[in-house]
């Protein structure tokens, strides 16, 4: 492998990996409902475009709907439960009193999603749509990144799962959690990560994943649908 092919990995990897967390100050560090709307919409827009852009034009490979040839479903849909079990324990049992419900609903007011059925459609949206771009994202595109500098291992696993949580810290940071529950939050969040990345690595699909990442959305949509309307 020559010393390009080895080091340029590393420009993908920072460029789409840090979009998520650039998107977060853009959208909450404004506090302005459309400018905040417009940079998560160019977020999303270059986290789908740029990782199409690098397989077609300079991986030159073909596209794939990532099918689950290698099996995995269950196994996914099986972690998906544990993970939401523990959420659900950790929030009835540390997270509920860490979290400011003042600032948790002026953060989400500006976007609409203090409206009841403006969250269910998110909630909905999100959980559908874009669980699915964040396997595509921090699964697929910087695993696979990762893999040409680390190998299918525990290195890659772990870078996966760190980009994956730096973005969901300043998120909840913004949303009003207390420091002992935003970290406890993103140590379980590094966890999933790692599970997701390590089912990726496994059954080669990102739909395997997917099915843990959305069942624990639910969790957190539940909980947020708590904060604001319980």
């Amino acid at each position: 492998m020559s010393e390009n092919q080895q080091t340029s990995p590393w420009i993908p990897l920072i460029l789409v990996g840090l979009a998520p967390t650039i998107s977060i100050f853009a959208t909450f560090g404004s506090g302005e409902g459309l400018l905040g709307q417009i940079a998560w919409l160019t977020s999303k827009i270059w986290m789908l475009g740029l990782p199409l852009f690098w397989l077609i034009y300079i991986d030159k490979k073909q596209l794939s709907w990532s099918p689950p040839n290698q099996g995995g479903l269950g196994a996914g849909f099986a972690v998906g439960v544990v993970f939401s079990a523990i959420m659900v324990m950790a929030w009835l049992f540390v997270g509920e009193t860490r979290v400011d419900r003042a600032t948790f609903r002026s953060t989400l007011e500006p976007f609409g999603l203090t409206v009841k059925s403006t969250y269910i459609a998110a909630a909905v949206f999100w959980t559908i749509g874009n669980s699915v771009l964040e396997e595509y994202v921090f699964r697929w595109f910087i695993v696979e990144k990762a893999e040409v500098l680390f190998g299918p291992g525990w290195a890659t696993i772990s870078l996966s799962a760190g980009i994956f949580v730096l973005h969901h810290f300043f998120a909840l940071w913004f949303l009003g959690f207390a420091w002992e529950a935003n970290l406890l939050a993103c140590f379980g969040l590094f966890v999933g990560g790692a599970a997701f990345s390590w089912l990726y690595v496994k059954y080669r699909s990102i739909w395997v994943p997917y099915i843990t990442h959305a069942l624990c959305d639910v969790v957190v949509f539940g909980v947020g649908y708590v904060l604001l309307f319980g």
